[in-house]
Order: structure tokens, then C-alpha cells, then sequence
């Protein structure tokens, strides 16, 4: 049995685009949706790379200048588009369109200076109703022209460290591609006020579910109503729950498509939090506001979800490539396969990390490299 690794997160400040590393040692950005307009610079990198692997083929590794791969991460240019997509259709120049998720991983050892963010995840299309508060026009978008792909690349993502793949949010990171705007955990009071201290857009916050969310949220069995809209639940985070350390929930198994919204046990939301005080094991705090999500309200709040889970994609097709200014070595390029081979692997492993088959329960699978 996998051993949940929690991550306690005591700095509540949330950036729309992105959470600094200071809040969570496992936390990223909410997805973003892309635009399709690029920024106003005019980037002055090279239209090639080259793009190398070992012998495995499992995982790739594009080749920066020394000032170019610099650039990229002091001025963040991932989350540029103006960068962002140049760099990736040079990557469609060496690969067909047949991945769903592009990982960018830069070859650091830690969080590089310039970059505040362990993963973020950029959205580059979508055509699944039912996922959204948003209105229906909101939900369905297509930008993959921008990045050189012809309909099927979802979603691109960096990870800031080498290591990020099994020991950081990569789990988190996917279920982004799914899960951003499902739930009202911008925390508003009764009046409408949006109370910034506690507010959560693009992750769970204070949310139940049947274990800890990767997108954050405590699991609902250890709720206690203390009375008085006063409430006790075991330690949690609220924007993640320590990366690939725990697996999806039944909400964002929903969401992803992979179980029917039969499936999903009632779990409460609150919103409106007065006061909260931490201890080593529990969290104690008022909320003035708590609804409760089943099936019936999650459907009403959300659509019904099109297509159904009985349609739902569940295999997908993960590229990564490694982001370099020196050819890695041999240490380096077996750190990254290995972790590549774990995440894929269709099966249950001996460590207490989740790959993406255990974390969906056996019912997803990914696919890296060739």
C-alpha cells in the first residue's frame, strides 16, 4: 500500500499565473489557457536545435546555447508565449503530431534563479464539456496551430528540475489539463467579496474528497464539525498534496474521464474562512460557507460531462524533452530514462511515489518517447 507524503503549505498567497516556489515544495501554476496571440517582443533565438536521445528513445534533449538557455530561465521565457511556441514548433520539426503532452524539463539540478514555479502547465486545447464553470465557449478552444501541431497536442509543461519527473508535480501538472475552474474555490463571502487571503482559483483549497486532491483539498473522512461553523480535518495542503506522493481523487478521476460521476462520494467545499489555526496534525478553522457536492450537484454545477467516461480517452502519449546549454551525461541521461520508465510503467512499483497507472487506479496508462 502507496504511503501518502503530505506536504503542509503555510503561505496562502496565490498568483493566477503561477505559485511561487515559497508556498509548496511541491506546488506549480493552474494550467493556462493560451491566448493565441503572441506577446509583442521579437525573440532573437536560433529556429533550430538539435535534438538528441540514448539509446533507449524513451526521452529527448534539445541543445541551447549557453546565452540562450540562460535567457530562458532568468526571464522564465516558457511562460511567454513569444518563446514559448517558436520552441516548440522547432520540436515538431524532428516529431510527428501524435503526443497529447509535451514535457519541457530543464537539466538543473534545483529551481533555477529567474523561475518561481516547480511545474506550470500551458493549455493548448481542449474539447471536453462538462470540466468548467466556465461558459461553453470557454471550455472548448483549440490553439495547436500556434505550436505546430494539427488538433492533438493538449497541453505543454515544464518541470524546473531534472528531478521534478518522479520526485516533484508531475502528476499535478496533468491534472491540470483537466481540472482548473471545476469547483468555486475563489473563496468569496456571503456578500460577494472575494477574500484574497484564502482564495484558491485553479486548485481545491478548503475542499474534501475521498483522499488528498494532487490539485490540494483534505480527505473528507477526517472532517469533524466542531459546531459553530467551526471545523477540525487532518493536515492537508490546499494547493497540492505533495506532488506524485498521492493519487488522483475521485473528483479528478471524474474529471479526467476515467470514472462515471456515480463514483464520486459527496464531499463538502467551504468558502468564506474566517480563521485558521495550524498544528502539527490538524487544521482548525471557520468557514461560514460549506456546500456539499454529489454527483446530482456536480452535474449541475458543471454539465454533464461530454464525452462520457465510457468514451473518455484513457491512453496517452507523453514527449519529453530536456532542456540543455551541454550534452548530458550518462548519470544525467539514466536519471531521466529511469524516471520516464517509472512514470510509464502499467503497474503497481515498490515505491511509495505514485506513476500514473497506480494514480488513476489502473484505468489510465502513458506512454513515453517512441
Amino acid at each position: 500500500m502507496k504511503l501518502f507524503k503530505i506536504y503542509i503549505i503555510t503561505v496562502f498567497t496565490l498568483l493566477i499565473s503561477s505559485c511561487s516556489s515559497d508556498e509548496d515544495p511541491q506546488n506549480d501554476s493552474q494550467a493556462v489557457v493560451e491566448s493565441g496571440e503572441n506577446s509583442n517582443n521579437n525573440p532573437s533565438q536560433s529556429s533550430d536545435h538539435l535534438i538528441t536521445t540514448d539509446s533507449s528513445n524513451n526521452v529527448y534533449s534539445l541543445l541551447m546555447s549557453s546565452t540562450e538557455y540562460s535567457d530562458w530561465k532568468s526571464s522564465d521565457q516558457f511562460s511567454d508565449g513569444a518563446y514559448r511556441e517558436p520552441l516548440v514548433n522547432d520540436i515538431y520539426k524532428h516529431f510527428s503530431d501524435q503526443y497529447d503532452f509535451i514535457f519541457l524539463v530543464l537539466n538543473e539540478d534545483e529551481i533555477p534563479e529567474g523561475i518561481s514555479y516547480y511545474g506550470k502547465n500551458i493549455g493548448v486545447s481542449n474539447n471536453i464539456m462538462g470540466i468548467s464553470t466556465g461558459i461553453e465557449s470557454d471550455q472548448i478552444y483549440d490553439f495547436t496551430s500556434n505550436y505546430g501541431s494539427s488538433g492533438k497536442l493538449k497541453s505543454v509543461m515544464q518541470l524546473s528540475s531534472l528531478g521534478f519527473l518522479q520526485n516533484g508535480p508531475a502528476l499535478h501538472e496533468l491534472m491540470h489539463n483537466w481540472a482548473n475552474y471545476g469547483l468555486p474555490t475563489e473563496n468569496v463571502d456571503q456578500t460577494g467579496n472575494n477574500l484574497d487571503s484564502y482564495s484558491y482559483y485553479g486548485h481545491w483549497g478548503f475542499t474534501g474528497g475521498s483522499t488528498p486532491g494532487q490539485l490540494g483539498g483534505f480527505k473528507q473522512s477526517t472532517l469533524e464539525d466542531l459546531g459553530s461553523s467551526q471545523y477540525s480535518v487532518n493536515s492537508f495542503g490546499p494547493y497540492a498534496n505533495g506532488g506524485n506522493g498521492v493519487p488522483f481523487n475521485e473528483l479528478e478521476l471524474y474529471l479526467m474521464g476515467m470514472i462515471p460521476v456515480s463514483s464520486v462520494n459527496p464531499f463538502d467545499l467551504f468558502n468564506d474562512i474566517t480563521s485558521l489555526q495550524i498544528t502539527n496534525t490538524k487544521w482548525l478553522f471557520t468557514a461560514n460557507t460549506k456546500v456539499t457536492y454529489g454527483p446530482n450537484e456536480l452535474e449541475s454545477l458543471l454539465g454533464v460531462r461530454t464525452p462520457s467516461y465510457l468514451e473518455s480517452q484513457k491512453e496517452f502519449e507523453l514527449l519529453i524533452i530536456v532542456l540543455t546549454d551541454s550534452p548530458l551525461t550518462d548519470e544525467q541521461w539514466n536519471s531521466i530514462n529511469s524516471a520516464a520508465e517509472w512514470f510509464s510503467f502499467k503497474g503497481p512499483d515498490e515505491s511509495s511515489l505514485f506513476n500514473f497507472w497506480e494514480a488513476t487506479g489502473g484505468i489510465g496508462s502513458i506512454n513515453i518517447g517512441n
